[in-house]
């Protein structure tokens, strides 16, 4: 069963579902529908108790590459590698990843909240 309500976006976000959507050959209902379950399992499989294994990607600005190393090495103990990288003014932070699914929640979360950064969290059930 299908229900139908109504949401306000900008006009230059509907422009690229719209394209994006013409682009994959598929509506834009189907298109925000696989977004959202993308973006719901994402938020919500690190909410059920489990121990999770994955793989963590953060870029950042230089400038933040301090901030974001001060949250990464307080949640060391779920890191069991890390590789700093470097790739024009970004940096790139790439971590093995296994522990308590409400640590890596919170790691995620304080990574999430810092300005100038962008990460995502690849759990290993994920992998098809």
């Amino acid at each position: 069963m299908k229900r139908r309500f109504g949401i306000s976006l900008p006009e230059e976000l509907v422009e690229k579902i719209d394209d994006l959507s013409k682009h994959l050959g598929i509506s834009r209902s189907e298109l925000i529908q696989d977004i959202l379950m993308e973006a719901i399992e994402d938020r919500t499989h690190l909410m059920t108790h489990h121990t999770c294994r994955g793989i963590l990607v953060v870029v950042s600005q230089r400038e933040s590459g301090e901030r974001v190393s001060k949250v990464l090495e307080k949640y060391s103990d779920c890191l069991i590698t890390r590789t700093h990288h470097h790739a024009g003014e970004s940096c790139v932070e790439i971590g093995l990843v296994e522990g308590d699914s409400g640590i890596i929640l919170k790691m995620e979360s304080e990574l999430r909240k810092l300005k100038g950064v962008g990460e995502k969290y690849l759990p290993f059930w994920c992998v098809r």
